[in-house]
């Protein structure tokens, strides 16, 4: 007996303790439904049986009491009914009744720090979901990323939800006050992608973790693995430290493979809002790929349509933009427009770069200009 008496105390006060922490305060506040309306029913019955009043005025006398406005219109003045007002009413159904407003504020408390904190189940479709996010300067980079998504006119109205485990006491104001939510966990461990609903998703992102680190693929090739399991109808966009790890990566589900610039977020919105813009920002960067060169060769005023199309025709490359006659740098000019400078910017592929003489017999050059 004298044994199993602390293990008696022992289970009543880890029960004690579990229904402090519960977080089905949903259930709890169901069950005080409950015993207000057996109360509520059993002072009706106790007017109606003692002091003879009808069911609406015992009905109103005891809806009166509960709230404790005590309108006075009605009142128990036997002694049986005076009792059960006392019992039903002061002592139980009273304090049933703020039970109920406290479990409902602590709900709704509850409810709020939990989505805050990235622990609740968003039901979300057509949406944006980011699958990790990065380890250093995260913040800085995702705020931007959000705030570009935000001005582009195409994805502006999508819902954005953040699975990772880098922020458990929420994400920052300067993210979450563009409308994004936050599930906190590890996208690549053992929780189910269903819990961002992966498969209704519009776009999911693929983050590297670390942009200096090649385990950063492995991490991607797993979670590619899970999407997998999932009958994905959005466009996956997945970041690749190592080059040699792309076609892999492709060959895993991914729907385009960029890699993690982390000084330029516009790259991951344009691989969004034009698929397949982000292989030709890439080739910018790649000192093999193609490039933007500046030629300081002058040309008299013409129509901007009639000079890019003699230096396409001529193979010397394509043309964004020029330098007027005062240095002014002016980019994607009207195609109607009359243009004069001293200077042309051509988009060129690597060793086939035109000689400036060359440039000027086509565009018909008014001799060469120096640096703006």
């Amino acid at each position: 007996m004298f044994k199993l008496t602390p293990l008696f105390w022992q289970k009543r006060r880890h029960a004690y303790f579990s229904l402090l922490t519960a977080s089905d305060r949903r259930r709890k506040i169901v069950d005080l439904f409950v015993l207000l309306f057996l109360a509520v029913s059993a002072h009706i019955v106790a007017m109606m049986a003692f002091e003879g009043l009808g069911v609406w005025q015992a009905f109103w006398l005891t809806m009166t009491t509960i709230t404790t406005v005590g309108y006075g219109d009605i009142g128990a003045v036997t002694p049986y009914g005076q009792v059960s007002t006392i019992v039903i009413m002061y002592i139980f159904g009273i304090f049933v009744l703020a039970q109920i407003g406290g479990e409902w504020i602590d709900f709704r408390l509850d409810r709020r720090e939990r989505m805050r904190k990235g622990l609740w189940r968003w039901e979300m479709q057509d949406h944006i979901v980011i699958l990790n996010a990065p380890d250093r300067d995260g913040e800085r980079y995702l705020a931007i990323l959000v705030q570009q998504i935000r001005a582009t006119p195409s994805l502006a109205d999508y819902p954005i939800q953040i699975f990772s485990p880098n922020f458990p006491n929420g994400l920052p104001v300067s993210i979450a006050s563009e409308g994004v939510v936050l599930r906190n966990g590890s996208p690549e461990g053992r929780e189910s992608l269903d819990v961002v609903d992966v498969a209704e998703a519009a776009f999911v992102i693929v983050m590297s973790v670390d942009t200096r680190d090649f385990r950063s693929d492995s991490v991607a090739l797993d979670i590619l693995d899970q999407l997998k399991q999932h009958d994905l109808k959005g466009h996956v966009i997945v970041e690749c430290v190592q080059d040699e790890n792309r076609d892999r990566l492709r060959r895993h589900g991914a729907d385009a493979v960029m890699r993690p610039v982390r000084a330029y977020p516009e790259l991951m919105v344009r691989a969004m809002a034009a698929p397949g813009t982000e292989v030709i920002l890439e080739n910018l960067f790649d000192v093999q790929g193609v490039r933007p060169e500046r030629f300081d060769v002058g040309f008299p005023a013409q129509p901007w349509n009639s000079l890019a199309a003699r230096l396409i025709q001529a193979g010397f490359g394509t043309p964004m933009g020029y330098i007027d006659t005062e240095g002014n740098i002016v980019t994607n000019p009207s195609t109607t427009e009359d243009v004069e400078g001293r200077g042309v910017f051509l988009m060129v592929g690597h060793g086939d770069v035109p000689d400036n003489a060359a440039l000027a017999d086509c565009i018909g050059s008014v001799g060469q200009g120096g640096q703006p």
